[in-house]
């Protein structure tokens, strides 16, 4: 009863905004940030989401938040019925990292996760999202998880990233080539598969450089 009363006469923005449920955060020093979500089946901390985190903490100061995405689907309809979901706990991530101070706010997500992202970004145009990195960006069996559906609709800068040894990322890129311009730029790292197996170190640096592009314009 008393908390009810409680967030009747607070308002909304006064009250604390806790992490999403199992998201991963490292505080930074800096007024930037940025939410991540890995891939299918993945967790906060697993390949190109991990390393990423924690280098953009370490070099760049950043506010790094990995969010726990959905898991264990039988197929892309699963995903789509999660995007309402995925949409409330990015708005909850943007929150929490503004009330931490941070301005500038980006976005990243790798194979599905850049899938479900890229639906956030096309559902919520006006968010505050500064830039958005996609890596391994496909386009699956949904429409409102296809990162190629969803990518020519996105307003703000993009950095899209593959592994131009996995045929499937190399196709689905090269699509995707029209859309290069001012605002969208493509990196293709040579010899890395889908999850950028030994080439973390190009990936961070190409990401890290764009970040400090981003901040310069």
């Amino acid at each position: 009863m008393h908390s009810l009363l409680l967030s009747a006469l607070v308002p909304l923005s006064l009250l604390a905004v806790t992490l999403p449920e199992k998201a991963l955060y490292l505080e930074g020093s800096s007024d930037k940030g940025i939410i991540l979500a890995h891939g299918k089946g993945m967790h906060p901390d697993f390949k190109v989401v991990g390393p990423l985190r924690k280098a953009l903490h370490e070099d760049l100061d950043f506010h790094t938040l990995s969010l726990q995405m959905p898991t264990n689907h039988e197929d892309y309809a699963g995903y789509e019925a999660e995007q309402p979901r995925v949409n409330a706990m990015i708005d909850q991530a943007i929150v929490y990292l503004k009330e931490h101070g941070v301005k500038s706010i980006y976005l990243m997500g790798h194979s599905l996760g850049a899938g479900m992202t890229s639906g956030y970004l096309v559902s919520h145009p006006d968010a505050s999202i500064d830039g958005y990195i996609a890596v391994g960006c496909r386009g699956n069996g949904s429409k409102v998880v296809s990162c190629n559906d969803n990518m020519p609709k996105i307003k703000t800068s993009v950095l899209d990233v593959w592994g131009r040894a996995n045929a499937e990322d190399e196709g689905f890129a090269a699509t995707r080539r029209k859309l290069v311009g001012p605002k969208y730029k493509q990196y293709g790292i040579d010899g890395a598969n889908h999850v950028l197996d030994g080439a973390e170190g190009f990936f961070v640096d190409e990401v890290e450089t764009w970040l400090e592009g981003q901040e310069t314009e």
